[in-house]
């Protein structure tokens, strides 16, 4: 399945979903994308994404903005996934392994490895 063809959550999806939560808006108004937000001040930050995830390009660009302001970011892409995909923890070997994953970033990010 790719990013195209994501059963739910397709580019189509996203865009009226993000017109129904932004009314009149700007999608650019930093209030309401972190793309376009000033990232700067944001703590250490752990960005996890499916390779066939609609947002993958966006999150991609999110971890270059926040890399570029300063910020400590580490984003891994999961191929094969989509979006959420780290919901199906205890029933999908590629969900377990994204939360330990996080959990082992969080213990190095809090000197606990």
């Amino acid at each position: 399945m790719s990013r195209e063809t994501e059963a739910f959550f397709s580019k189509e999806v996203v865009a009226a979903l993000a017109s129904l939560y932004l009314a009149d808006t700007d999608p650019k108004d930093p209030l309401a994308s972190p793309l376009y937000a000033d990232l700067s001040s944001l703590p250490p930050t752990y960005i996890q994404v499916g390779g066939d995830e609609t947002l993958l390009g966006e999150s991609l660009q999110f971890e270059e903005n926040a890399r570029k302001a300063g910020v400590d970011v580490q984003a891994e892409v999961f191929p094969g996934q989509l979006h959420t995909f780290q919901m199906a923890a205890g029933y999908s070997p590629e969900s377990d392994d994204a939360i330990q994953r996080l959990a082992g970033w969080v213990r190095v990010k809090l000197g606990l490895a």
